[in-house]
């Protein structure tokens, strides 16, 4: 299946590469869904009837999953014995650094949305937004944000680092700030500032215990709503739109940033974080972009397209500064 090719090396073909790489991933999203890497970290090697029974499934299914999880270095296989192999070390589980296992357990809600693309192609847009997917499935829309936090964690000190603040700085607004990741790392790194996180309430769930844990209560304040509608205040001296306008249409972009523009004071600043899309076609762009248009309709945006959003806010100046990822901060200066 995975070899068929015409060639005398052997060597196999792209559509077979399409394949596998599906079943690599089902394997993956799989493992993690059934708790095999979460069985194995606590209660240690088994055998194949073992993890079967751990994990309340059939063992030839059990197999079927561990056996390619193990083939990709996720497992090993020895002895008889079942065991985390050094990737999942890693990557998943309590004892790791960064546990990305809620990015698999995301990755297999996705898979669902993705099964609904080409009618959603059809259409114009998904039938369903993330959002009201996660009306009728919660625990997907917690999976995702305990992805974005981890995720958050890799890159949030060079982007801190990254951002300018205006000269005398001392007010915040992190709209759609979630984990306030970015907000608590910009008043540890600015002892003078002080932030409000605007956002859902249900994105807001376990923010304010990690404000409570790094100290921050007395300077990080948290305001439960939408930031799509509504004044968002005045005397702000910088605001963040961070990996927020990939997830609306143009229209919904242009006023958020016509109302933040609003709540700064004369050379405050709008920080947008982003995923920029270029002139020529980048793979990871053009990957997430459709990611976003199969869970809501939206798509990533060029630097024109922002530029344009925020110069016709009114803002003077607009630059972009490069981040050593994929996304860009692009500031634009009352």
């Amino acid at each position: 299946m995975f070899k068929t090719t015409t060639d005398a090396e052997l060597s196999g073909n792209p559509i077979d590469e399409v394949i596998g790489s599906t079943i690599r991933y089902a394997a993956l999203t799989s493992a993690a869904k059934l708790g095999i890497f979460r069985t194995l970290e606590e209660d240690g090697p088994k055998t194949l009837d073992e993890l079967a029974a751990a994990i309340g499934a059939s063992t030839d299914g059990t197999r079927a999953v561990a056996d390619v999880a193990a083939v990709l270095g996720w497992l090993t296989l020895e002895d008889g014995r079942y065991r985390n192999g050094p990737l999942a070390e890693r990557w998943l589980g309590q004892n790791a650094e960064y546990d990305f296992t809620p990015a698999l357990l995301w990755a297999y809600e996705l898979t669902n949305v993705m099964w609904d693309l080409p009618q959603a192609v059809r259409d114009g847009k998904p039938a369903q937004s993330l959002w009201e997917r996660w009306a009728g499935n919660p625990e997907a829309g917690r999976d995702f944000s305990a992805y974005m936090r981890v995720k958050s964690r890799l890159t949030v000190q060079p982007i801190v680092e990254a951002v300018p603040l205006p000269e005398g700085a001392r007010r915040l607004l992190d709209l759609g700030g979630s984990h306030g990741l970015h907000s608590m790392a910009m008043c540890e790194r600015h002892p003078e500032l002080s932030a409000t996180i605007l956002d859902l309430p249900e994105a807001l769930a376990d923010t304010g215990a990690a404000i409570e844990k790094a100290g921050l209560s007395d300077r990080i304040t948290l305001q439960r709503g939408s930031f799509l509608s509504g004044d968002l205040g005045t005397g702000y001296d910088v605001v963040f739109l961070f990996e927020i306008v990939h997830n609306h249409t143009d229209e919904e972009n242009r006023d958020l940033i016509a109302r933040a523009a609003k709540a700064l004071r004369p050379g405050g600043r709008i920080v947008v974080l982003e995923d920029v899309r270029g002139e020529q076609l980048d793979e990871h762009n053009a990957a997430f972009s459709l990611a976003m248009y199969a869970c809501s309709g939206d798509r990533t945006y060029s630097l024109p397209e922002i530029s344009g959003w925020l110069t016709d806010a009114g803002l003077k100046t607009v630059e972009r500064i490069a981040l050593p990822s994929s996304v860009s901060l692009v500031v634009g200066t009352k």
